[in-house]
């Protein structure tokens, strides 16, 4: 049979070209039929030889369909799921090209070269598609043709030889190059209808899932026509893995965001009460954790080890049903949890503004930083009331990493520009209602702003973006605080804005035609009891704080109209579109940084190894001096020093190429084999430098 058997180049070639769209029990049985027939060919006889040439462009052929079916099917998907809201997954901007690049019956070089264009995502990509829909009628004609010619007749052939294995997958094949051919006619709608976006997330999204399903088939092939059986080496134990789980204003709403929201000062506080209730037995199930928590999310970062990654997530949800006090049900809809490169990859996309509610946004980034100096810092040993932070080495570099690509993202695109932070977007939503809502222009408002704290030293600072001139009130518990604020910004503008004690604050709201709160307080400030009796004309409240400042009663008062940070969401959603092309941009600086954080992070499982090899080399190193003392007695204090110290330069030489290979730029999984040899070859028990965490004198003791 030498349509499909052949050599095995042609094999490998057969079962590359259609593992993108067959499913694995198809490529399977493929593979084993195959082998079957290189066995035993010799006692195989079909009624009509196929050249092997053509037997490779039918497989070619059969590949070409499959692959754009799974393209423009799932780019169909896609668009359906889009439709009802569905947010798809993000992934690396390797595109699969795979459909076309090999090339199909009847197809020149030069068509097949062509969705390489489209993979690389150019502006024109529905262009693009439109010329690519000739192509699809092409490729259904000769799968007709191919069908209902030699194919056929080679399948009916193999149904009629005793060999069941070369049967089956035969009417598999046959099945599925039908089901094709039936669902070709479709395509040609489906491909003009594609926007840009939609096709790039889409293409992206089926080539990081392909390339790992590619790996296991490629493995089980070998194992089918070798009979070698791949062992995956040990788990490497000191390896860590990062986590994050949260919630944002994506999913949650307000009232769920502010059960779990913690006060900056209280971070790592919080922090170290999560690593006292993952304590076992056998130490921290979560040893390392970074808190993040702002008005619009909540996040922990946090590391354990690879071994343990399962428990780690796990006991990270439990602790937030205890401090929420919500029940499973009422709390995982709306977590979300990402391990691995996802976490990182969530992280840098967090601090470069792309998954704030106003996209580019710099003021995550500040809050990003705040995360980090809170992590790392240290214990005050004149002030017990500091309480140190619990972010270790990977979780600390982790962090600085998105502050880096946090910078390079807004210094490199244009993801920033016209970009407005909450409090900005806040004043923007004043600008776009004061007329519906108070019947005023927005200059004529007067305005109250109750707190004087950063958000709404942001808040001046936009809102004398637009007007100089307001007339601004500036309402807070501490007087002097208020005025140094307005101080501050005095060069932005203020020549109408004073300041007034909280105790006057009712009666300014009763003059007030817009109210802005942005306090700290864990209780609504303003209620619809208190608004009632002063009320006597329209009003406008604009809460941006978490926990809320203002209840929802409020909107139920006559003439109030009642705004929170969910409402934001609307304002600012034509300035994202029109900074939607710099996502991409900025994307591909991300990926970048990932894969250099992974290959970093998969290094720094060896250091234990390293630092055991290295003990193990001096002990042997003393050993063997202590062994020549007796040649040694004549030779001076400095003699003798310059023996040790050229013993020791000898030990480090020989190690020096070893650390420099752990820090090579490579694939994660030479990395990981990398180190488990080390460990194989020496023997060897991971040394900890760092035993912080699992001495119970030397962890730092909580506050209450």
């Amino acid at each position: 049979m030498h349509a499909v058997a052949g050599k095995p180049q042609q094999q490998t070639a057969f079962v590359g070209a259609i593992t993108p769209a067959v499913a694995p029990s198809v490529v399977r049985s493929a593979v084993t039929a195959s082998k079957l027939a290189l066995k035993g060919s010799s006692s195989i006889e079909p009624t009509r030889s196929i050249s092997a040439e053509g037997g490779l462009q039918q497989a070619a052929l059969l590949g070409s369909l499959c692959g754009l079916a799974t393209v423009l099917a799932h780019a169909g998907v896609g668009r359906q799921r889009r439709r009802r809201g569905d947010r798809g997954s993000g992934g690396r901007r390797r595109l699969l090209a795979m459909p076309l690049e090999r090339g199909s019956a009847g197809s020149s070089s030069e068509d097949a070269a062509k969705p390489s264009g489209l993979a690389v995502a150019e502006p024109d990509v529905e262009q693009t598609v439109a010329e690519f829909v000739p192509k699809i009628s092409a490729l259904q004609d000769q799968a007709e043709l191919l069908r209902s010619g030699e194919l056929a007749e080679v399948i009916q052939t193999m149904k009629a030889l005793r060999k069941r294995e070369l049967g089956g997958v035969f009417s598999e094949v046959d099945q599925l190059l039908a089901a094709l051919v039936g669902a070709i006619d479709g395509l040609r709608d489906s491909a003009l209808t594609i926007r840009k976006s939609e096709l790039r997330e889409h293409f992206e999204d089926i080539d990081r899932q392909a390339r790992g399903w590619v790996s296991n088939v490629e493995k089980d092939a070998v194992e089918s026509l070798t009979g070698f059986r791949y062992r995956s080496p040990e788990k490497i134990d000191t390896i860590m893995e990062v986590h994050v789980v949260g919630l944002s204003h994506h999913k949650a709403p307000v009232e769920v965001r502010e059960q779990l929201a913690v006060p900056q000062a209280d971070w790592n506080a919080y922090a170290r009460e999560l690593m006292t209730f993952s304590q076992s037995k056998s130490g921290f199930v979560v040893p390392e954790i970074a808190v993040l928590s702002t008005c619009n999310r909540f996040e922990l970062y946090f590391a354990s080890s690879e071994i343990n990654k399962y428990a780690a997530r796990e006991c990270v949800h439990a602790f937030l049903r205890y401090k929420s006090r919500l029940s499973r049900e009422a709390l995982e809809p709306y977590l979300f949890t990402h391990s691995g490169g996802d976490a990182t990859r969530h992280l840098f996309e967090v601090s470069s503004g792309l998954d704030s509610l106003v996209l580019g946004e710099a003021q995550i980034l500040a809050q990003v930083k705040a995360c980090h100096e809170h992590c790392i810092q240290k214990a005050d040993s004149e002030d017990e009331s500091v309480v140190p932070g619990s972010g270790g080495k990977i979780i600390a570099k982790m962090l600085n990493a998105g502050i880096r690509i946090g910078k390079l993202v807004r210094t490199r695109t244009k993801i920033g520009k016209g970009s407005v932070s909450i409090s900005s977007a806040a004043v923007e939503l004043m600008m776009a209602k004061s007329l519906s809502d108070l019947k005023k222009y927005a200059s004529k408002v007067n305005i109250c702003i109750v707190g004087a704290g950063k958000m709404s030293r942001l808040l001046l600072i936009a809102l004398y973006s637009k007007d100089p001139q307001f007339s601004i009130t500036l309402v807070n518990r501490n007087t002097d605080r208020a005025q140094d604020l307005l101080d501050e910004v005095r060069a932005r503008g203020g020549e109408n804005a004073k300041v007034a004690p909280l105790e006057e604050m009712w009666d300014i709201i009763g003059r007030s035609d817009v109210v802005f709160t942005a306090t700290a307080s864990k209780e609504p400030i303003i209620e619809a009891k208190d608004l009632q009796p002063i009320v006597q004309r329209n009003l406008m409240l604009v809460d941006i704080s978490v926990p809320l400042n203002v209840a929802k009663d409020c909107a139920d008062v006559e003439k109030v109209h009642s705004y929170n940070v969910d409402d934001l969401k609307k304002v600012v959603q034509a300035n994202a579109d029109k900074r939607q092309s710099e996502v991409l941009k900025a994307k591909r600086f991300i990926d970048a940084e990932v894969d250099k954080f992974k290959v970093w992070q998969a290094s720094q499982g060896a250091v234990p190894y390293l630092a055991a090899l290295q003990a193990k080399a001096e002990n042997i190193r003393r050993a063997e001096t202590e062994k020549m003392a007796r040649s040694l007695k004549g030779l001076h204090e400095k003699e003798r020093q310059a023996v040790d110290k050229l013993t020791k330069h000898i030990i480090d030489q020989l190690f020096r190429p070893l650390y420099y290979s752990m820090k090579d730029d490579e694939d994660i999984g030479a990395k990981r084999n990398k180190i488990w040899a080390l460990k194989s070859m020496f023997n060897l028990e991971p040394l900890e430098k760092r035993r912080v965490l699992d001495d119970p004198n030397l962890r730092p003791k909580l506050t209450k």
